[in-house]
Protein backbone atom coordinates (compact mmCIF):
# COMPACT_ATOMS: atom_id res chain seq x y z
CA UNK A 1 0.00 0.00 0.00
CA UNK A 2 0.90 3.28 -0.90
CA UNK A 3 0.25 4.75 2.35
CA UNK A 4 2.19 2.27 4.60
CA UNK A 5 4.83 1.65 1.58
CA UNK A 6 8.24 0.42 3.25
CA UNK A 7 11.41 -0.44 1.06
CA UNK A 8 12.70 -3.66 1.73
CA UNK A 9 15.70 -3.64 4.83
CA UNK A 10 18.51 -5.64 3.17
CA UNK A 11 21.07 -7.35 5.60
CA UNK A 12 23.57 -4.40 5.02
CA UNK A 13 21.01 -1.71 6.19
CA UNK A 14 19.94 -3.73 8.90
CA UNK A 15 24.41 -3.49 10.21
CA UNK A 16 24.46 -0.11 9.37
CA UNK A 17 21.37 0.66 12.00
CA UNK A 18 23.23 -1.97 14.56
CA UNK A 19 21.84 -5.71 14.82
CA UNK A 20 19.48 -6.02 17.60
CA UNK A 21 20.47 -8.05 20.94
CA UNK A 22 17.64 -10.10 20.20
CA UNK A 23 17.02 -12.60 17.30
CA UNK A 24 13.02 -13.68 16.62
CA UNK A 25 13.79 -15.36 12.86
CA UNK A 26 10.11 -16.45 12.50
CA UNK A 27 8.71 -13.00 13.50
CA UNK A 28 11.58 -11.31 11.17
CA UNK A 29 10.24 -13.87 8.44
CA UNK A 30 7.05 -12.70 8.89
CA UNK A 31 7.23 -9.15 8.84
CA UNK A 32 9.75 -9.50 5.76
CA UNK A 33 6.58 -10.33 4.43
CA UNK A 34 4.07 -7.70 5.12
CA UNK A 35 6.55 -4.88 4.45
CA UNK A 36 7.55 -6.76 1.17
CA UNK A 37 3.77 -6.68 -0.13
CA UNK A 38 3.20 -3.27 0.98
CA UNK A 39 6.13 -2.00 -0.90
CA UNK A 40 4.03 -3.24 -4.48
CA UNK A 41 1.17 -2.09 -5.89
CA UNK A 42 -0.11 -5.81 -7.01
CA UNK A 43 0.04 -8.92 -5.10
CA UNK A 44 2.80 -11.67 -5.78
CA UNK A 45 3.19 -15.47 -5.80
CA UNK A 46 4.82 -17.50 -3.37
CA UNK A 47 8.63 -17.81 -6.09
CA UNK A 48 7.93 -13.84 -6.63
CA UNK A 49 8.17 -13.14 -3.11
CA UNK A 50 10.51 -15.62 -2.17
CA UNK A 51 13.21 -14.00 -5.03
CA UNK A 52 12.77 -10.46 -3.46
CA UNK A 53 13.42 -11.69 0.27
CA UNK A 54 16.38 -13.86 -0.99
CA UNK A 55 14.53 -16.85 -0.01
CA UNK A 56 13.59 -20.32 -1.05
CA UNK A 57 10.00 -20.80 -1.31
CA UNK A 58 9.86 -23.99 1.28
CA UNK A 59 10.93 -21.51 4.13
CA UNK A 60 8.22 -19.27 3.52
CA UNK A 61 5.34 -21.49 2.76
CA UNK A 62 4.24 -21.77 5.82
CA UNK A 63 4.12 -18.41 7.35
CA UNK A 64 2.14 -17.04 4.45
CA UNK A 65 -0.28 -19.94 5.55
CA UNK A 66 -0.48 -18.58 9.16
CA UNK A 67 -0.56 -14.70 7.34
CA UNK A 68 -3.58 -15.80 5.25
CA UNK A 69 -5.09 -17.71 7.89
CA UNK A 70 -4.86 -14.97 10.42
CA UNK A 71 -6.81 -12.42 7.66
CA UNK A 72 -3.32 -10.38 7.36
CA UNK A 73 -3.05 -11.69 3.69
CA UNK A 74 -5.21 -12.63 1.00
CA UNK A 75 -4.44 -14.80 -1.52
CA UNK A 76 -6.52 -14.49 -4.89
CA UNK A 77 -5.34 -16.86 -7.97
CA UNK A 78 -2.49 -17.85 -6.52
CA UNK A 79 -1.47 -14.38 -5.75
CA UNK A 80 -0.71 -13.18 -2.06
CA UNK A 81 -1.60 -9.36 -0.89
CA UNK A 82 -2.02 -7.38 2.22
CA UNK A 83 -5.89 -7.62 3.45
CA UNK A 84 -7.17 -4.36 5.44
CA UNK A 85 -6.00 -6.31 8.92
CA UNK A 86 -3.27 -3.60 9.50
CA UNK A 87 -5.61 -1.04 8.72
CA UNK A 88 -8.01 -2.37 11.10
CA UNK A 89 -5.44 -2.41 13.67
CA UNK A 90 -4.11 0.98 12.95
CA UNK A 91 -7.67 2.31 13.79
CA UNK A 92 -7.55 0.20 16.90
CA UNK A 93 -4.72 2.07 18.08
CA UNK A 94 -6.22 5.46 17.77
CA UNK A 95 -7.34 7.56 20.51
CA UNK A 96 -10.96 6.12 19.92
CA UNK A 97 -12.07 7.72 23.33
CA UNK A 98 -10.84 10.97 22.38
CA UNK A 99 -12.34 11.35 19.30
CA UNK A 100 -15.34 10.51 21.15
CA UNK A 101 -15.43 13.35 23.79
CA UNK A 102 -14.25 15.67 21.07
CA UNK A 103 -16.79 14.83 18.62
CA UNK A 104 -19.64 14.73 20.93
CA UNK A 105 -18.90 18.17 22.40
CA UNK A 106 -19.07 19.35 18.77
CA UNK A 107 -21.56 17.22 17.63
CA UNK A 108 -24.04 18.73 20.68
CA UNK A 109 -23.60 22.25 19.52
CA UNK A 110 -24.48 21.78 15.88
CA UNK A 111 -27.63 19.87 16.87
CA UNK A 112 -28.79 22.98 19.11
CA UNK A 113 -28.01 25.18 15.90
CA UNK A 114 -29.70 23.07 13.37
CA UNK A 115 -31.83 21.09 15.44
CA UNK A 116 -31.08 18.25 13.93
CA UNK A 117 -29.60 15.11 15.13
CA UNK A 118 -25.69 13.27 14.48
CA UNK A 119 -23.74 10.83 14.31
CA UNK A 120 -20.37 9.63 14.11
CA UNK A 121 -19.29 6.53 12.02
CA UNK A 122 -16.15 4.04 12.25
CA UNK A 123 -15.22 1.61 9.97
CA UNK A 124 -14.64 -1.69 11.35
CA UNK A 125 -14.25 -5.62 10.66
CA UNK A 126 -16.17 -4.82 7.61
CA UNK A 127 -18.90 -2.97 9.12
CA UNK A 128 -19.90 0.37 10.16
CA UNK A 129 -20.41 0.99 13.69
CA UNK A 130 -21.28 4.53 15.08
CA UNK A 131 -19.90 5.70 18.45
CA UNK A 132 -21.03 8.93 18.93
CA UNK A 133 -24.28 9.41 18.79
CA UNK A 134 -26.33 13.25 19.29
CA UNK A 135 -29.83 13.37 18.90
CA UNK A 136 -31.99 16.99 18.08
CA UNK A 137 -33.12 18.84 20.55
CA UNK A 138 -36.56 18.74 18.73
CA UNK A 139 -39.51 16.37 19.88
CA UNK A 140 -39.70 15.02 16.68
CA UNK A 141 -36.62 13.67 14.58
CA UNK A 142 -34.71 10.65 13.17
CA UNK A 143 -31.48 9.87 15.09
CA UNK A 144 -29.35 6.57 14.62
CA UNK A 145 -28.58 4.74 17.82
CA UNK A 146 -25.44 4.47 19.71
CA UNK A 147 -23.99 1.24 18.80
CA UNK A 148 -26.10 0.49 15.69
CA UNK A 149 -23.79 -1.33 13.19
CA UNK A 150 -24.30 -2.26 9.56
CA UNK A 151 -22.72 -4.56 6.63
CA UNK A 152 -19.77 -1.76 4.73
CA UNK A 153 -22.05 -1.69 1.48
CA UNK A 154 -22.38 1.31 -1.40
CA UNK A 155 -25.53 2.35 -0.31
CA UNK A 156 -24.34 3.63 3.25
CA UNK A 157 -23.54 7.30 3.02
CA UNK A 158 -21.22 7.04 5.25
CA UNK A 159 -19.19 4.10 3.87
CA UNK A 160 -18.84 5.95 0.73
CA UNK A 161 -17.61 8.81 2.85
CA UNK A 162 -14.73 6.65 4.55
CA UNK A 163 -14.01 4.90 1.30
CA UNK A 164 -13.17 7.89 -0.97
CA UNK A 165 -10.98 9.71 1.43
CA UNK A 166 -8.48 6.88 1.79
CA UNK A 167 -5.45 6.39 -0.23
CA UNK A 168 -5.98 4.48 -3.50
CA UNK A 169 -4.96 1.00 -2.22
CA UNK A 170 -7.13 0.88 0.83
CA UNK A 171 -10.30 2.29 -0.73
CA UNK A 172 -9.54 -0.05 -3.34
CA UNK A 173 -9.93 -2.59 -0.29
CA UNK A 174 -12.79 -1.53 0.98
CA UNK A 175 -14.55 -1.13 -2.30
CA UNK A 176 -13.91 -4.92 -2.76
CA UNK A 177 -15.22 -5.01 1.16
CA UNK A 178 -18.89 -3.49 -0.24
CA UNK A 179 -18.71 -6.20 -3.25
CA UNK A 180 -18.75 -8.62 -0.78
CA UNK A 181 -21.52 -7.37 1.44
CA UNK A 182 -23.71 -5.42 -1.29
CA UNK A 183 -27.32 -6.66 -2.41
CA UNK A 184 -26.36 -7.60 -6.08
CA UNK A 185 -28.88 -5.03 -7.09
CA UNK A 186 -27.27 -2.12 -4.78
CA UNK A 187 -24.13 -2.86 -6.40
CA UNK A 188 -22.87 -1.24 -9.84
CA UNK A 189 -18.98 -0.61 -9.85
CA UNK A 190 -19.57 1.79 -12.73
CA UNK A 191 -21.06 4.12 -10.95
CA UNK A 192 -19.84 3.63 -7.48
CA UNK A 193 -15.85 4.32 -8.60
CA UNK A 194 -16.93 7.67 -10.41
CA UNK A 195 -19.51 8.52 -7.40
CA UNK A 196 -16.40 7.78 -5.27
CA UNK A 197 -14.58 10.46 -6.88
CA UNK A 198 -16.66 12.95 -7.19
CA UNK A 199 -16.97 12.60 -3.61
CA UNK A 200 -13.70 13.05 -2.94
CA UNK A 201 -13.76 16.20 -5.30
CA UNK A 202 -16.79 17.74 -3.64
CA UNK A 203 -15.31 17.22 -0.20
CA UNK A 204 -18.72 15.83 1.31
CA UNK A 205 -21.44 13.01 0.03
CA UNK A 206 -24.67 14.42 0.38
CA UNK A 207 -27.98 11.82 -1.16
CA UNK A 208 -31.58 11.14 -0.27
CA UNK A 209 -32.12 8.91 2.04
CA UNK A 210 -32.77 5.09 0.32
CA UNK A 211 -34.00 3.50 3.56
CA UNK A 212 -36.36 6.39 5.62
CA UNK A 213 -38.02 8.61 2.66
CA UNK A 214 -37.30 12.30 3.39
CA UNK A 215 -34.23 12.16 4.74
CA UNK A 216 -31.06 13.79 3.22
CA UNK A 217 -28.17 12.30 4.53
CA UNK A 218 -25.08 14.49 4.74
CA UNK A 219 -21.31 13.44 5.66
CA UNK A 220 -17.68 14.90 6.15
CA UNK A 221 -14.75 12.89 6.65
CA UNK A 222 -12.91 13.39 9.90
CA UNK A 223 -9.18 12.90 9.96
CA UNK A 224 -6.61 11.92 12.31
CA UNK A 225 -2.89 12.73 12.90
CA UNK A 226 -1.54 9.66 11.82
CA UNK A 227 -4.00 7.83 9.82
CA UNK A 228 -3.60 7.37 6.14
CA UNK A 229 -7.00 7.86 5.46
CA UNK A 230 -9.97 9.11 7.18
CA UNK A 231 -10.55 7.38 10.48
CA UNK A 232 -14.79 8.58 10.89
CA UNK A 233 -17.64 9.88 9.05
CA UNK A 234 -19.70 12.28 10.65
CA UNK A 235 -23.55 12.87 9.90
CA UNK A 236 -26.20 14.21 9.60
CA UNK A 237 -29.59 12.68 8.41
CA UNK A 238 -31.20 15.89 7.79
CA UNK A 239 -35.13 16.05 8.65
CA UNK A 240 -36.96 19.01 7.46
CA UNK A 241 -39.58 19.95 9.72
CA UNK A 242 -41.59 23.45 10.17
CA UNK A 243 -39.69 24.14 13.56
CA UNK A 244 -36.24 23.48 12.73
CA UNK A 245 -36.07 26.32 10.54
CA UNK A 246 -32.36 26.05 9.47
CA UNK A 247 -32.04 25.09 5.55
CA UNK A 248 -30.47 22.02 4.52
CA UNK A 249 -27.79 24.14 2.97
CA UNK A 250 -26.71 26.24 6.03
CA UNK A 251 -27.06 22.81 8.21
CA UNK A 252 -24.44 21.66 6.08
CA UNK A 253 -22.12 24.85 6.23
CA UNK A 254 -22.13 24.06 9.63
CA UNK A 255 -21.51 20.30 9.67
CA UNK A 256 -18.90 20.88 7.65
CA UNK A 257 -17.47 23.34 10.23
CA UNK A 258 -17.88 20.90 12.98
CA UNK A 259 -15.55 18.30 11.11
CA UNK A 260 -13.11 20.88 10.13
CA UNK A 261 -13.22 21.65 13.92
CA UNK A 262 -12.83 18.00 15.10
CA UNK A 263 -10.30 17.15 12.24
CA UNK A 264 -8.08 20.30 13.72
CA UNK A 265 -8.49 18.51 17.18
CA UNK A 266 -6.99 15.34 16.21
CA UNK A 267 -4.38 16.47 14.62
CA UNK A 268 -5.51 15.87 11.55
CA UNK A 269 -5.84 19.67 9.94
CA UNK A 270 -2.98 19.02 7.66
CA UNK A 271 -3.54 15.79 6.57
CA UNK A 272 -2.71 15.18 2.59
CA UNK A 273 -6.50 14.06 1.99
CA UNK A 274 -8.27 16.90 4.09
CA UNK A 275 -8.00 19.21 1.51
CA UNK A 276 -9.16 16.91 -1.44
Amino acid sequence: MASIKKSLVSKNDSQMRGISSYSAPALEKGLDILEQLASVNEGQTLLQLAAHLGRSPSEIYRMLEVLVDRGYLKRINGTFSLSLKLFELGKEALPIRDLSQIASLHMHEVAQRTRQSLHLSMHQDQRLIVVVSVHTPEPLGFSVRLGSHYPFRPDRTSARVLTAFQPQEIANLMVEEMQRNALPEKLNLRILKPRLRAIRERGYEQSESDTVPGITDMAFPIFGSSHPGAIASLNMPYLKQRDATMSLEQSRQVLQLASQNITELMGGAGHPLAGA
